[in-house]
């Protein structure tokens, strides 16, 4: 029998992919002897079961999920399916994108594409992040919107390395197991660096204006996800 454990989860920017190496987390980390259960189906057709269960790309350290239903899943599982499979080919195919497509032309920054107002919060949003101006100035509005994602993450200590696609792929690697992706980290790179520029400066400007999320949200969210929670999941995203 053919059975395939299928993770999916926010396109928390496959730009994590890329920048994060492989951390000590093991999967046992994320163990726990508590009651987690994260929410999962079951889909079974004639030999072959299917497991889909949602996810997050990044996670906090000492989040406990990995038990229960999920573990039992995961250990008839002969295939894992993830979003984008985190591998040094694959991870130098998307700096090559990013180098190609990251930057906006030579001789042009983004105060020519967007109104002042929008140009400052660029900048004090940098500085923030303790990001160069210089380099947020020339880079390319979806290049900027993953970026702002990504370190304002890892400023509250959400990081990928902690992440359910991290410590799931480390283990079945280390079994042998069959990894599959849904779509490359550079395809999905590609579709965001295609979008028009129009649409790009928008989602920027929506990313920059949006709240940050309190860290005690997220940590209830965090903990809802892992128990299985699915209504205060929903109330709290």
């Amino acid at each position: 029998m053919r059975r395939h454990l299928v993770q999916y989860g926010s396109l928390l920017v496959i730009f994590l992919f890329v920048l994060a190496g492989c951390g000590s987390p093991t999967l046992r980390s994320a163990g726990t002897q508590t009651n987690v259960a994260p929410a999962m189906w079951q889909i079974t057709s004639g030999a072959s079961d299917v497991y889909l269960f949602g996810s997050f790309h990044s996670l906090p350290p000492g989040i406990k999920w990995y038990g229960g239903p999920i573990a039992d899943a995961f250990e008839v599982s002969d295939e894992l399916v993830v979003e984008s499979v985190d591998s040094p080919e694959e991870a130098r195919n998307a700096l090559l994108l990013l180098e190609s497509k990251a930057l906006l032309p030579d001789g042009k920054t983004l105060d020519e594409y967007v109104d002042e107002e929008t140009f400052a919060e660029l900048m004090a949003s940098a500085d923030k992040l303790g990001l160069s101006r210089w380099r947020v100035s020339r880079s390319q509005p979806w290049f900027l919107s993953i970026m702002f994602a990504y370190e304002g993450m890892s400023q509250i200590g959400i990081h990928k390395e902690y992440g359910v696609d991290s410590l799931l792929e480390q283990t079945a690697a280390q079994r042998r197991m069959k990894i599959s992706g849904l779509e490359t980290a550079s395809e999905a790179l590609d579709t965001l660096a295609s979008q028009p520029l129009k649409i790009q400066v928008r989602r920027l400007q929506e990313k920059l204006r949006e709240e940050q999320p309190e860290v005690s949200s997220l940590a209830s969210l965090f903990q809802a996800w892992a128990y299985g929670d699915e209504t205060s999941v929903s109330l709290i995203s």
